[in-house]
């Protein structure tokens, strides 16, 4: 039975939710999927909605010398899909009810399992059995969370291009892919093949370094450009000669954890082509089986002991208007009575190591667990005689963040709010002046007398504080800063190592043998505004500070843009 089925494709603009079907087009039965699917097709050209999926397993319908697994992998169906003559849309959310996922998913193979299997692979490479291996693994979990919220928070946290949520049954399938199949307009169609991985940076300098990597990486794309030049070919067959070309080759695309490389290929169909003779050409999608696929199935269906079930299927939607679209459901979850089920896997060609693959693997499978902070983006600076001091700045450190954490950021329009405050403010006073942008790209000011700072918070607190060097939160100013306290007393954080770092409100300066120092940015240091200006103006230089330089220093400063320099006691000293 048809519970729900959400779709929240990213070229749609809003999200499609889809209940009270009028017909149900399910089967379990590989002869009966070619003709399903062609039913999906008359009731579109009927002028209904119709959504659905169809099962990895599902290939041999359309070519059968495709290998798979026979027995389903849960609850699933081989083809599923519901016809509907309405659908409900809604804007795509940007917040969520609260969830947790457990972080202690079971891996059903081991390392030392996944280093034979790398192996065994090799081994096909070097026989020339095939080019490219898409090796997946399973991960296993019992989870009693409501399914849809589960969705809905992968949708706001992973922001990735083609989310689907589809729940019949005692059957979920929660998918946050970022990869299109294939879409359909007319006679044109496109198709997105997506290979090649890196993790993030966690600076916005080593995360444009790691885009950079992957953009040149020749492993990564010549990964890419196999799966296009499969794809080309599968194009081909059923499109007018001469009309395939690739749009775009490796561009890389920011996702929440990791940088992925896509490709872009279009084509024009043959006036004679169906529905089913795409899929008949087209699925699986050669992203997630290698080249060429029907001697590289073969070799993944020995590798891998369980079906694939929806995972590196597609999940789909067709509308009234002929338009159709259709994802590769890899990041998906197979939820089925509380027991779950996440693929995850990668390209393997020769220059891949079971050591750099088994790592890339955790990378992806960190959208399961790793649960993104709601933050916003912000600067505070000071509005005197009506201006912003350092206002070019402030901008720039908003562009730099929004762009690493992918919020929608209008500089003009800050620009113009800027403005707008300082006029309203007095000359001969000073304003505080908090700017935040949240992930809506809306934008917030506030303004506050600012007041001098009372000889009581001057006092400073020494506090062992180990900043996560990993940690992106580390180094961009935002509302999410766990490890920095604020209270009626200043704070200067240390490491275990005896390392100071910065303080509750700003930067931490020492002034010794009548030099001033600050400690380094890779200690996991927020960079300051002012902190870049005192440096930039030769006002101070970078050293690593040890509480011993605390105790020995001549003075002792905090810096921003708000106050400047201004001058701390330790107590204790």
């Amino acid at each position: 039975m048809h519970r729900k089925t959400v779709i929240d494709f990213r070229d749609l603009g809003e999200r499609y939710t889809f209940t009270q079907p009028i017909k149900e087009l399910k089967t379990r039965d590989l002869a009966e999927v070619a003709d399903l699917l062609a039913q999906v097709e008359s009731y579109q050209e009927q002028g209904y909605y119709v959504v659905g999926y169809v099962s990895y397993e599902a290939a041999p319908a359309f070519e059968e010398k495709l290998a798979v697994h026979k027995a389903p992998l849960l609850g699933e169906y081989l083809l599923y899909f519901t016809v509907h003559d309405r659908v409900e849309t809604s804007p795509i959310p940007l917040t969520y009810e609260e969830v947790d996922l457990p972080s202690n998913w079971q891996e059903v193979t081991s390392a030392a399992e996944y280093e034979k299997a790398i192996a065994q692979i090799h081994h096909h490479l070097r026989q020339g059995d095939t080019y490219q291996v898409n090796y997946t693994v399973q991960l296993k979990q019992d989870l009693s969370a409501n399914p849809f919220a589960i969705y809905n928070r992968m949708v706001v946290e992973q922001e990735a291009g083609y989310n689907a949520y589809v729940e019949h049954d005692e059957m979920a399938v929660i998918s946050m892919s970022p990869e299109l199949f294939f879409e359909q307009n007319g006679r044109e169609l496109t198709t997105r093949p997506m290979k090649g991985t890196t993790q993030r940076g966690v600076t916005d300098q080593e995360d444009l370094e790691q885009a950079s990597w992957l953009e040149q990486d020749p492993k990564n794309r010549s990964e890419n450009m196999m799966i296009v030049d499969l794809l080309r070919n599968d194009m081909n067959r059923i499109s007018e000669v001469g009309s395939e070309h690739v749009e775009r080759l490796c561009q890389v695309e920011q996702y929440s954890t990791v940088w992925q490389m896509t490709s872009t290929i279009k084509s024009r169909l043959r006036e004679d082509v169906d529905l089913v003779e795409i899929f008949r050409s087209l699925f699986p999608c050669g992203s997630i089986t290698g080249a060429p696929k029907i001697a590289t199935m073969e070799i993944i269906k020995d590798l891998e002991p369980q079906p694939r079930g929806v995972y590196c299927g597609t999940i789909g939607l067709l509308l009234p208007n002929g338009r159709r679209i259709f994802n590769v459901a890899i990041r998906t979850i197979q939820l089925h009575q509380e027991k779950a089920i996440y693929g995850v896997g990668g390209g393997i060609t020769w220059d891949s190591t079971w050591e750099s693959e088994y790592l890339e693997v955790h990378q992806k499978a960190a959208v399961l667990y790793r649960k993104q902070a709601r933050f916003q983006l912000i600067t505070t600076g000071k509005i005197s005689q009506k201006c912003l001091l350092f206002e070019n700045q402030h901008i720039a450190r908003l562009r730099k963040a929004s762009r690493y954490f992918a919020f929608p950021f209008d500089s003009e329009n800050l620009k113009q709010k800027i403005e707008v405050e300082c006029q309203v403010c007095d000359a001969n006073q000073d304003y505080r002046l908090r700017i935040s942008l949240n992930k809506s790209g809306e934008i917030e000011l506030s303004r506050q007398v600012l007041t001098p700072l009372s000889p009581s918070f001057c006092r400073a607190q020494l506090c062992l504080q180990e900043m996560d060097l990993n940690q992106a939160f580390t180094y961009f100013k935002t509302s999410h800063r766990p490890h920095l306290s604020l209270g009626e007393q200043e704070k200067i954080y240390h490491n275990k190592s005896g390392e100071l770092l910065e303080t509750s409100i700003g930067n931490l300066v020492l002034k010794i043998d009548e030099k001033l120092y600050t400690p380094p940015i890779r200690l996991g240091i927020l960079p300051g505004i002012y902190r870049q200006h005192l440096l930039e103006t030769g006002q101070v230089e970078e050293k690593v500070l040890t509480l011993k330089d605390l105790a020995r220093a001549e003075a002792i400063y905090g810096c921003n843009t708000v106050r400047g320099l201004y001058e701390l006691q330790v107590i204790g000293l």
